[in-house]
């Protein structure tokens, strides 16, 4: 079994497969993650509070994940798709679901409460931020040709999704307490349809 790390408590190796994972721990470790991270905040989340809530031990955690920040990432962002626009041509409603989707991703407690210490830790560490642009990234194949967002370069994420989404990001590191509700969806619906003429 690899060794942890006192600098940064992570392992410096991923340990050997052994047996086949148990998914009633994995459940329990996401269900006290989740718990955990809107009573203590990011950074004062433990994994020996996570283990003790999940009833496993620090070392179970180990064997699935490779520390703090990738657990919590798996467990407070959803891999939500965002759903294919249909071909009615109502721009305006397909520009909603997107931003629908971007918010279901991002307003809810565990998220808002993680979000700063995490997207620390995923600027620093390339694994994790791969993950992230790829939850996000979903199936955009639809949206991109339909509005003209072709990804530029080596972007992963089309402009559209980063306007969105970083504009909720922007709007939970700033004001914690700021809404991400139906009239922030109806307002940066408009703000990006106003571009578009009516159908």
């Amino acid at each position: 079994m690899t060794a942890e790390s006192p600098k940064d408590g992570k392992r410096s190796a991923q340990p050997s497969p052994g047996r086949p994972r148990d998914s009633r721990i994995d459940a329990s470790i996401i269900a006290a993650t989740r718990e955990l991270i809107i009573d203590t905040g990011y950074s004062a989340l433990s994994l020996s509070a996570i283990a003790a809530r999940a009833g496993t031990t620090t070392a179970a955690i180990y064997r699935r994940w490779s520390g703090k920040a990738q657990l919590v990432h798996e467990a407070v962002l959803s891999a939500e798709t965002i759903p294919m626009p249909d071909d009615s041509g109502d721009i305006r409603n397909a520009i909603r679901v997107l931003v629908e989707t971007i918010r279901v991703i991002f307003d809810r407690p565990e998220v808002r409460s993680a979000l700063p210490g995490l997207i620390a830790d995923t600027v620093a560490d390339p694994e994790l931020h791969n993950m992230m642009i790829a939850r996000l990234a979903g199936n955009l194949t639809a949206f991109e040709s339909r509005f003209g967002q072709e990804r530029r370069d080596d972007d992963r994420l089309p402009m559209l999704v980063e306007v969105v989404a970083g504009t909720a990001i922007f709007r939970i590191l700033i004001r914690r307490d700021a809404a991400l509700d139906d009239t922030w969806v109806n307002e940066m619906t408009e703000m990006i349809t106003g571009r578009w003429p009516p159908a």
